[in-house]
């Protein structure tokens, strides 16, 4: 393994290494491309069924027969989704270790270490667990979809409402729907980024890091400032307990958090 080393005595701080955003964008267009042909397919099929239904509407075999119609959609969607999950997360992969690895090698060029990344059985680890806790959460976007929205289809039935109360309630699912795949576009954007460089960091002989706290979000964890604020140093192998609580973790790892850091190159006297 290759053991970096600055001709400063102290060390050498390097940049950090920043989440692409427009990888999150790549990220969020194909999983909404997804969303709206399942929400398009929904809204058509439920609209026209509940329209044929809707002077009946509130009796058992009426919501028998939108049960059936919504169970059709759901093993199509849930199919469409399972078939394509992987692929877009291996797609999705492949940018993240693109962007980190080029970050990562330009940052050294920068210190004045000429570094060129090879294919790593390390790093294959990480992919391979990005890629499987993707296809997850890509799944998971259908399911709670497609289970929200029949529920909420028996709810029109009973409650005898009319069909414009449905569209605006099939809307009003879609924003939430939207909203968590941007979230899961952003989180894990921020982890895959985070634990691709520190597994190649690592692989450089490299073992130390300072916190670096992003102001980007809207909620700022108070430790997560506090560990920024403080250049928290911490060992990359083993992660950081910003919380006091024992429980080491690495930036980027926790929910939505945007925390970077600066890798250390130990100095000739380290």
């Amino acid at each position: 393994m290759t053991q970096l080393r600055c001709t400063s005595a102290t060390g050498k701080a390097l940049k950090p290494t920043r989440a692409s955003a427009a990888l999150e964008a790549l990220y969020y267009r194909d999983l909404m491309r997804l969303i709206r042909e399942m929400d398009d397919s929904l809204t058509y099929w439920l609209t026209a069924n509940y329209r044929k239904y809707e002077t009946a509407i509130a009796q058992d075999s009426v919501a028998d027969e939108l049960q059936k119609v919504m169970n059709k959609l759901t093993v199509r969607w849930r199919s469409l989704f399972d078939d394509r999950a992987r692929k877009i997360a291996e797609r999705q992969a492949g940018r993240w270790k693109g962007h980190a690895d080029t970050s990562l090698m330009d940052k050294l060029r920068q210190a004045g270490f000429a570094v060129r990344f090879r294919p790593s059985k390390a790093v294959k680890d990480v992919l391979d667990g990005a890629i499987n806790e993707n296809v997850s959460l890509i799944k998971s976007i259908a399911d709670h979809h497609l289970t929200e929205v029949s529920q909420m289809v028996q709810r029109s039935v009973m409650a005898g409402r009319d069909l414009s109360t449905l569209t605006a309630d099939l809307k009003e699912r879609y924003g939430i729907t939207q909203r968590r795949a941007a979230f899961i576009a952003r989180d894990q954007n921020n982890k895959a980024t985070s634990f691709i460089t520190r597994t190649r960091q690592i692989e450089l002989g490299l073992t130390e890091a300072i916190w670096c706290h992003s102001s980007a979000g809207k909620h700022p964890r108070p430790n997560h400032v506090k560990a920024g604020r403080e250049r928290l140093r911490y060992d990359i192998r083993q992660g950081a307990d910003v919380d006091g609580n024992g429980k080491l973790i690495f930036p980027g790892e926790a929910p939505n958090c945007r925390c970077t850091s600066q890798v250390i190159i130990p100095g000739f006297d380290a």
